[in-house]
């Protein structure tokens, strides 16, 4: 998380996003200025340690689309091809550790349920994410409530 001395005046809009709430408070003439922020984030990283550049590029309006409409965590998302998860650490709180990405102790480069509550599915490749998103379906309309997919008919 960011530090209590968090500058609210700062011109750069990503710096201003600690969870998905905080996106949705952006007005929407102001999303393709973030978008771009976004990408510039990733090439500056990723030019430096590594990771999937091309993938995450490619879903950075989808990704900020999807956290304007659902309520992560209670809205799970699946990201088939978990290195797309890039630009959803950003809007989850892990801007400030985000150069650590695929580094010895740093931010993993696939989606990781223990490094964040936004997180609800931990595989990295292409291909389990359909088969999961039934199973936690499944399990929540066993349990007869809202749970591991978030609300009920999304």
């Amino acid at each position: 998380m960011k530090s209590a001395s968090f500058d609210e005046t700062s011109a750069r809009l990503l710096d201003r996003i600690e969870s998905p709430a905080d996106l949705k408070r952006l007005e929407e003439s102001q999303l393709p200025q973030l978008a771009q922020e976004i990408r510039d984030e990733l090439i500056s990283v990723l030019s430096k340690t590594g990771g999937h550049l091309g993938p995450n590029l490619g879903v950075v309006e989808l990704t900020l689309a999807l956290h304007r409409v659902f309520e992560t965590p209670e809205d799970k998302l699946l990201f088939d091809v978990s290195h797309q998860g890039y630009v959803h650490k950003l809007l989850t709180g892990r801007l400030d550790r985000f150069s650590t990405i695929r580094q010895y102790q740093g931010l993993n480069g696939f989606l990781l349920r223990s490094e964040s509550e936004h997180d609800c599915y931990g595989a990295g490749h292409a291909g389990t994410a359909l088969s999961a998103g039934l199973g936690m379906a499944v399990a929540r309309d066993r349990r007869g409530k809202q749970g591991e997919c978030g609300r009920r008919g999304r």
